[in-house]
């Protein structure tokens, strides 16, 4: 643990989700797999594309015509599916389209969240409020996090933008009417957690290198967190000070 900067009192703590309370990686890969397979074959579809590559190409190509999509995961999802089938020369509707994003989020919330993970979230909420601030989609009541959180804030396309914009984290201030430096947001991402948690006057732990180490380092960093750890287990001092 290093401290860059004076702790100040904590009224409230916010967690992001992947890569911080387990590892992402491998979860999200291989969904990307599965899904890329079951399009291919359920709608018997061309060989090249049950590879993962051909859906992230033309997800990337929607989001580069539609940057408010950048809010909102799964509607970033649902359009590039969309539009996916029309470069087939197929037809998908939005309700089609939904049916089968939901499908694949339920693929990528198949998630083994580590025992000490849930350990650490059940110490800390005998003494704060935690809410989950997760620019992703992966569903808490799959992954067996649901119980853990009092709040679980996304962005969508209607009011909250997606970190490292501060909407997420003053929502969550106004909910539990505090100041956002009463709050300490845990996160591993420099940009998304470190920088979106400054930005919006909050307190924040960079879990450096993320919850398996995978994650970006210290040159990746944009602003300055209160202080970093290199384990979740390092939090110990917020529940037993």
């Amino acid at each position: 643990m290093r401290f860059f900067k004076a702790l100040q009192p904590i009224k409230a703590i916010s967690f992001d989700l992947d890569d911080t309370l387990y590892d992402n990686v491998p979860i999200i890969s291989q969904a990307e797999v599965d899904f890329a397979r079951y399009l291919c074959t359920t709608y018997q579809l061309p060989e090249f594309t049950a590879k993962p590559q051909f859906w992230a190409e033309l997800k990337d190509k929607t989001l580069a015509a539609e940057p408010a999509l950048a809010n909102d995961v799964t509607a970033l999802r649902i359009h590039a599916l969309m539009q996916s089938f029309s470069f087939l020369h197929l037809h998908l509707s939005f309700e089609q389209a939904s049916t089968l994003i939901a499908k694949f989020i339920q693929m990528r919330s198949q998630i083994k969240v580590p025992a000490a993970s849930f350990e650490i979230l059940d110490r800390l909420k005998v003494r704060y409020p935690l809410a989950a601030l997760s620019n992703g989609n992966s569903d808490l009541r799959q992954s067996g996090l649901e119980h853990c959180f009092n709040y679980d804030l996304r962005p969508n396309l209607d009011s909250l933008r997606s970190k490292p914009q501060p909407d997420l984290f003053y929502a969550y201030a106004r909910l539990l009417k505090l100041k956002p430096s009463e709050i300490l947001h845990i996160g591993d991402d420099p940009v998304t957690d470190v920088e979106g948690a400054m930005l919006a006057g909050c307190q924040c732990a960079w879990l450096r290198g993320g919850y398996a180490g995978r994650c970006a380092q210290f040159p990746a960093l944009t602003a300055v967190p209160t202080f970093m750890i290199d384990s979740l287990d390092e939090l110990s001092f917020l529940w037993t000070d």
